[in-house]
């Protein structure tokens, strides 16, 4: 009897704890005077939004209740591997997709129309986006003027026609096989009719496309991703930036998941700096000293472009870690690191960086000040890493007893 109690609060104690929520976001509603109707958003912010005054750019996802997740996931894992900076999603749940997504259009054949049934409100969808969504998602979070906008099948159809009507109201666009099997009025009249100031444009737009065979819906996606590619390689003065990236591996409903994450990464990709990993690189730029310099203007730039700071942290690292590879300029890395942790004081790896330069100098007891100051941080926070810190701190201490002992 009483193994059988000891069994049993066991259990209810694993229970306990097995019903802790894993929370990737939560949802809201607003209501819209302009579509007559309350929508319901699903929202995915930064996990360190409450605890950080940074702003983030924002995505606008289309058809929500298929691609939250795995759009969050991706956005996710993407900024831990570095590759794009935190961003707030804001998912759109549907009410009428047929309406909300598509243009009127004239062209569109009889049976298409019967079978869609409401259809022709895009525009007033668009209203809604920059009239009623976008100012509540501004006022309600810390957002970037920085938008980007993700939409899949008719959602993909309604990017192009806003991009064609209103390029400028984000920034960038990942397109996932759109149904341009539905006629778009006028967007073959020529890049050149329609953007005739090729300079004002600097979008970025990401295109893909699944194994779509019937109709003429592939013929449209690769017509215009030709005129793209025409319009750009002839007008040398614009900023937009274009990628179509078939995949034909995928079905029309798998496309989605990869097409985010790639898109993501293309979106992002000018933050992305070049890294110089040999001495004859380094000083082609005019020394260590230089190249620091040169991080901090490439960054400052690219913070201006995307309208929020795009962090640096990366390439400093980076920049170290080569300066500590190459004997005769190893001292350089400090000044690297020192420029590091004053950009990022708040970065507990900023720390651990700087000891591992003065480390590598022999520099021992301000290695283990760093070292210190960087366990000491990230004990405070989740990061499941955390024994790698300990473990510096160990050998450090190790190395200067043994230093110690041998005086002796």
């Amino acid at each position: 009897m009483k193994f059988n109690l000891f069994i049993g609060l066991i259990l209810i104690s694993l229970s306990t704890y097995a019903q802790e929520p894993i929370t990737i976001g939560h949802t809201a509603t607003i209501h819209s005077q302009i579509l007559d109707e309350d929508r319901l958003l699903e929202i995915y912010l930064p996990k360190d939004y409450d605890t950080s005054n940074k702003t983030y750019p924002v995505m606008y996802l289309l058809d929500s209740f298929l691609n939250f997740r795995h759009a969050a996931a991706s956005a996710e894992f993407l900024y831990f591997d570095q590759r794009i900076p935190e961003i707030i999603i804001v998912g759109i749940r549907n009410t009428h997709r047929n309406r909300d997504l598509t243009p009127e259009s004239p062209n569109l054949d009889p049976k298409n129309r019967e079978r869609l049934g409401n259809i022709g409100g895009a525009d007033n969808f668009i209203a809604f986006l920059e009239n009623e969504l976008m100012p509540h998602i501004e006022n309600t979070y810390r957002t970037a003027p920085y938008k980007i906008i993700s939409g899949h099948s008719l959602g993909g159809l309604f990017n192009v026609y806003s991009f064609f009507k209103h390029p400028e109201l984000f920034n960038a666009y990942i397109t996932i096989s759109p149904s341009l099997w539905y006629p778009i009025d006028n967007i073959f009249n020529g890049f050149d009719t329609i953007f005739p100031n090729p300079s004002k444009m600097n979008q970025t737009f990401y295109m893909t496309l699944a194994n779509e065979i019937s109709g003429n819906m592939r013929g449209n996606v690769i017509k215009l991703s030709g005129d793209f590619e025409n319009y750009i390689n002839t007008n040398k003065d614009t900023g937009l930036r274009f990628k179509y990236n078939p995949m034909p591996e995928e079905s029309h409903l798998s496309v989605g998941l990869p097409s985010i994450f790639f898109g993501l990464r293309y979106i992002f990709e000018p933050t992305q700096y070049k890294r110089s990993k040999t001495k004859a690189a380094i000083m082609a730029q005019g020394g260590p000293k230089k190249a620091i310099e040169n991080i901090v203007t490439y960054f400052n730039e690219v913070s201006k472009t995307y309208g929020f700071e795009i962090s640096n942290e990366s390439a400093l690292i980076d920049l170290g870690y080569d300066l500590i590879k190459i004997e005769d300029l190893k001292p350089y890395a400090v000044d690297v690191f020192k420029a590091n942790l004053e950009a990022h004081p708040d970065s507990y790896d900023a720390y651990s960086m700087l000891g591992m330069a003065y480390e590598n100098i022999g520099e021992l007891q301000k290695a283990k000040d760093n070292y210190k100051i960087a366990l000491n941080m990230v004990m405070k926070t989740d990061n499941f890493e955390w024994e790698a810190y300990k473990t510096d701190v160990d050998k450090i201490e190790n190395k200067i007893k043994a230093k110690t002992d041998n005086k002796h």
